[in-house]
């Protein structure tokens, strides 16, 4: 079975990196794993509570944008303590080359930094955003635990300056180094045409990104950058921030469009770099429908050059009313077309020369599974519900994963509803409603080219599992969280980078203990489950094969949580002075282990608490920004990566780290 999970891992990371090349517009969900969500702790009278945006803002100077008010401009341990569960407090600032405060700088957090890696295209819509106070402070409240967040810093006159490895630790507030705007390079240079005449009002887009590209147009987060030429061709970007490389995309009106990709911008040096842009040649031609012989409308195209790696051409089209399209902004040379439509199979042509004026290609219709949902008592339809298309995976005893972009909501369809099937295959469909269990349809097959009809989901109120948590000392624990999860679900990267497509059929949902330490977990499909058990003040605890029938409560037995271990110490850089913003990892090497992850503060000390007894590697990298060598982190791992044992209780200080340059 792990075997099985890590072949569609890798499969996923190999379609991740194809698309991360070619793709040509960010895709439209990137899904809600993919985000950034910080929530308000005290909302106005009169003001809801909202996901996205932002608390704490620096000083009373500093204001979030969004326009929900002023806050506190420190953070005591009372309010601290009253920070939620998974979540913690980041906080910084933001200043000159001379070390001044720059107020009113805009700092963006994001998952989605240009040296961050992700399997799909990055969607920032959820990023948050807030404004330096007057003494260049910033603060961010209520910030979900991750260890790979991004700070981008932005301001009129100064280079864009991004911060990666931004670790939020449960409950902690982590302190930032400041952030140093600087004026930066100037990256010039002059666009011509292949008979040497100047093109004046070419676009330039300049972007930074080491994993996925995304220069079509000028954007904040990606910190891409747009300029045009002149009338004698020559363009300029200013404050450009050196040492990184760099992808320009030009266009202009009649010519083919280019993109050029590891543009070096020196440190110190401004770069000149000259663009020969060529007249555009044409592809033309039709999109029809395979069922039917009908033009398609509204059928994306994309066009990819295929001769040239460095200066590629890449663009898009639509098919109109009567599904003819027309490429009019490429180079000449070979291409491969592309051609995408919601309801039909994507379907390439691997090489169509400039000049094809009469492309045919013809799109295979999606599958559309169609249904009933009803209550398994009455037999009524259900009102309201949503479903989600899932496929069972081989050989793994019934287990089946959701495909991705397929959840849909119906309301008021009498209990109908239509879902495309992405391709051929075995396939469940599932259905969430309030107050039912998470229930799935018997497995069917799927067709290309065949429509399959008649499946009815006959929702249950399901099972539960109820119980108590206990406190180190044995009397009843208040306010721990208890998460359901399936058998095979582990806390670590590799299932984090699944989202969606984790196999399992179990339903995620969760509970708090009460006062007297119970708690009861109901609406849950049949399954074999495993509990994870989250206290602030305890070591996480993992309870495992608990099995749920329909109509049964399962009666866990006392859940009793320990302390855990303390790890404490230091991380020194190759001057021997304290390194702020350094990266402490650790690993579990026995059973049963977390993973944690802690970042140094500014005098370069960092804490982990609440650690599983057990043994751990751990190790110290510093603290990344642009321009650093690509194999210095692993660099450091090497050299600082030991083993520690630690027991339930215990407190080990003075693990200090000294990171070299050889």
């Amino acid at each position: 079975m792990k075997f099985l999970i890590a072949l569609i891992t890798l499969v996923l990371v190999a379609a991740g990196l194809f698309f991360a090349v070619f793709a040509v517009s960010p895709a439209e969900d990137g899904g809600a794993d993919a985000t950034v969500e910080v929530v308000k702790k005290d909302a106005p009278s009169g003001q809801d509570s909202m996901s996205g945006n932002l608390v704490g803002v620096g000083d009373a100077g500093g204001r979030e944008i969004g326009d929900i008010g002023t806050v506190p401009t420190t953070v005591g341990d009372d309010e601290l303590a009253s920070v939620a569960l998974g979540t913690g407090i980041l906080r910084g600032e933001v200043v000159d080359p001379e070390g001044k405060p720059v107020g009113g700088a805009q700092v963006t957090l994001t998952r989605f930094g240009s040296e961050s890696f992700f399997l799909a295209d990055p969607d920032p819509s959820k990023d948050v955003n807030t404004l330096t106070g007057s003494d260049g402070t910033f603060e961010f409240d209520g910030v979900p635990v991750f260890s790979d967040y991004a700070l981008i810093a932005t301001m009129t006159g100064y280079t864009r300056t991004e911060v990666p490895s931004i670790v939020v630790q449960d409950g902690k507030v982590t302190e930032v180094p400041a952030i140093t705007l600087g004026t930066g390079v100037v990256v010039r240079g002059r666009v011509t045409d292949s008979g040497g005449n100047f093109v004046s009002g070419a676009k330039l887009v300049l972007s930074q990104s080491v994993f996925n590209v995304r220069v079509a147009d000028a954007n904040q987060t990606d910190g891409a950058v747009e300029v045009e030429s002149d009338e004698s061709g020559l363009f300029q970007f200013n404050n450009v921030a050196p040492g990184a490389n760099y992808a320009m995309r030009i266009s202009a009106d009649g010519y083919g469009s280019i993109t050029e990709l590891g543009i070096p911008v020196l440190e110190d040096k401004d770069t000149e770099k000259d663009f020969v842009l060529e007249v555009a040649s044409l592809i033309a031609g039709t999109v029809i429908a395979a069922d039917t012989g009908e033009a398609i409308p509204g059928v994306t195209i994309e066009a990819y050059s295929v001769n040239n790696v460095k200066a590629r051409s890449a663009t898009t089209s639509k098919t109109g009313e009567t599904g003819e399209f027309e490429i009019a902004d490429i180079n000449p040379g070979p291409y491969q077309l592309v051609a995408r439509h919601p309801r039909y199979k994507p379907e390439a042509r691997t090489r169509v020369d400039s000049g094809e004026m009469d492309v045919s290609i013809t799109l295979q219709p999606l599958p559309m599974v169609s249904g009933q949902v009803v209550d398994l008592a009455s037999g009524k339809p259900l009102d309201r519900f949503e479903v989600q298309l899932r496929q069972s995976i081989a050989n793994s005893e019934g287990l089946s994963s959701a495909v991705p972009g397929t959840r849909t909501r119906f309301e008021n369809t009498g209990g109908r509803f239509e879902i495309l099937a992405p391709k051929s295959g075995e396939f469940i469909v599932e259905a969430i409603a309030s107050r039912y269990a998470e229930t799935n349809s018997d497995p069917f097959q799927v067709q290309t080219g065949t429509d399959f009809s008649g499946v009815v989901i006959r929702m249950t109120r399901g099972g539960s599992i109820a119980g108590t948590v206990l406190g180190e000392n044995g009397q009843p624990l208040e306010g721990a969280v208890i998460e359901t999860r399936d058998k095979e679900w582990s806390d670590d990267l590799f299932w984090q980078s699944l989202g969606a497509a984790a196999p399992g059929n179990a339903t995620e949902t969760s509970a708090k203990s009460g006062a007297d330490g119970t708690y009861k977990l109901t609406a849950l499909t049949p399954a074999n489950y495993q509990l994870v058990v989250r206290h602030r003040d305890y070591a996480v605890k993992y309870v495992k094969d608990l099995i749920v029938a329909e109509g049964q409560e399962f009666a866990a037995p006392s859940i009793q949580l320990e302390k855990g271990a303390v790890v404490a110490g230091m991380v020194l850089g190759p001057n021997g002075s304290p390194m702020a913003g350094a990266v402490v990892k650790m690993y579990p090497t026995s059973a049963g282990g977390s993973q944690h992850t802690a970042s140094t503060n500014p005098q370069g000390e960092f804490s982990v608490k609440n650690i599983r007894a057990g043994s751990y590697k751990i190790h110290a990298t510093r603290a990344r920004k642009g321009g650093d060598s690509p194999f210095q982190e692993n660099s450091d791992l090497k050299r600082t990566q030991r083993t520690i044992t630690v027991q339930n209780g215990q407190v080990l200080s003075g693990l200090d780290f000294k990171l070299t340059d050889r």
